[in-house]
């Protein structure tokens, strides 16, 4: 039975002990979305992609991933889901072939070792695949962890910006890979701090200022250097 949205939250909120909260937010996200997720360090755009992940849990509201309730223990929803957050979170005393290996066994993949050789490929990472990721460099990690997120082929893919440290030929590949999975059907929402850069691949983009979460209305029918201009309007000359 198809669902209204890929991804509903309602009055969704999360509380730290430091002060900040994060909502209430109210969002949708639809099949074959991909979403550029805007705001300075702080604003909440971590814990709003913990959240939905299944890293954490909501203290308030509801959110809802493929129609079905979204927490740390909604196991088998988590498999439609991959996360590459802001900082590795991979094992470094692991190999690149290790952890792909044990997600794909993880979430019960048909074919893991065809699915592993099928990432290692695209990230280019298949003379590395022996190796501890603890001697790889920053931009390898992040392609491995670019891997494991993508090795499943999630309904939901939710990268914190997943352009850091990737050269020029890696960066091309993630481009290439998020429209691919818009042409599917899949819903990608990436954080990038680079505003021409989420104007060429993101349709859409929402804002998240003070743990409240809005969407650039003037975004979808924008031109590029209108979408650009909107971010550095802004962060940079005052809201409009």
């Amino acid at each position: 039975m198809p669902v209204a949205h890929i991804i509903e939250s309602l009055n969704l909120k999360r509380s730290w002990s430091t002060g900040f909260t994060l909502g209430p937010i109210n969002f949708t996200a639809e099949p074959g979305e991909t979403i550029a997720v805007f705001g300075k360090n702080g604003a909440g755009k971590s814990t709003f992609f913990q959240l939905l992940s299944g890293s954490i849990d909501r203290q308030d509201g509801e959110l809802k991933i493929l129609g079905q309730k979204m927490n740390p223990d909604a196991t088998d929803l988590r498999k439609h889901v991959g996360y590459l957050p802001q900082e590795s979170s991979l094992p470094p005393w692991t190999t690149a072939d290790e952890i792909l290996s044990y997600e794909a066994r993880l979430l019960g993949l048909a074919e893991p070792e065809a699915l592993v050789e099928r990432e290692l490929a695209r990230w280019d990472a298949i003379s590395w695949r022996h190796r501890p990721l603890a001697k790889a460099s920053h931009g390898m990690q992040r392609r491995i962890g670019l891997a494991v997120s993508l090795i499943h082929d999630p309904d939901v893919l939710i990268l914190d910006e997943p352009f850091n440290a990737l050269d020029i030929s890696n960066s091309r590949t993630l481009e290439v890979t998020i429209g691919e999975r818009a042409k599917r059907g899949k819903t990608t929402l990436v954080s990038i701090h680079t505003p021409l850069l989420a104007a060429q691949i993101c349709p859409r983009a929402i804002l998240l200022e003070a743990g409240q979460l809005s969407d650039l209305n003037a975004w979808p029918s924008a031109s590029l250097t209108e979408r650009a201009a909107l971010i550095e309007q802004r962060f940079f000359g005052g809201n409009q």
